[in-house]
């Protein structure tokens, strides 16, 4: 059994009033997630990176409204941005991102298990434009100047529109990882 969470989740009657909001803005933008992944443990607490946010309201909802911006208002679409998604997930050891992100692909039949199963063991898709996706997100994830041959693909296949998207992803969810594993939060068991 892993380790408990650095901070104990908060359940809803413990919050203020900005808390509150808050919490219900992110479980009302969710409502496709919340379907198929368990974004509330048995107390109503928020789970994954959800909960942390919820102790600095501000910062928690500007985080809330990147994440919804980034998933439903890109030029791309959103077999690619779950694929750039589930790439940060591995490159972290984010087993939440993982498990949340696995259960919208499953959910909207945007890919098939053994594509699933490529990007989990770090190997790109065999379909060329997840291929393409997944390499640029390996890519951004190395820390560097995008080796040209990416930037051109990435380019080609999405305009400079996507490829700043498809590096915002990155940084987004690169930051949820962070937050998580700095916290120690897992999926539920």
């Amino acid at each position: 059994m892993p380790d408990s969470p650095v901070l104990r989740p908060l359940p809803p009657d413990a919050l203020d009033e900005e808390q509150l909001a808050l919490y219900e803005a992110i479980l009302g933008g969710r409502t496709a997630m919340t379907a198929h992944t368990a974004l509330t443990d048995e107390t109503g607490a928020l789970r994954g990176p959800f909960d942390p946010v919820l102790r600095t309201p501000a910062v928690g909802e500007a985080i809330q409204q990147l994440g919804l911006a980034l998933r439903h208002q890109t030029s791309l679409s959103p077999r690619v941005t779950e694929t750039v998604v589930l790439t940060t997930a591995v490159h972290y050891g984010a087993e939440f991102e993982w498990y949340a992100h696995a259960a919208i692909v499953r959910s909207q039949q945007l890919f098939d298990e053994p594509e699933l199963g490529r990007i989990r063991a770090g190997e790109p898709p065999a379909d060329p434009e997840l291929a393409t996706a997944w390499r640029t997100a390996h890519a951004i994830l190395a820390g560097t100047r995008l080796p040209v041959e990416i930037s051109d693909a990435a380019v080609e296949t999405w305009g400079e529109r996507g490829l700043v998207e498809i590096t915002a992803l990155v940084g987004h969810y690169s930051h949820l990882a962070l937050l998580m594993l700095a916290l120690g939060i897992e999926p539920p068991e």
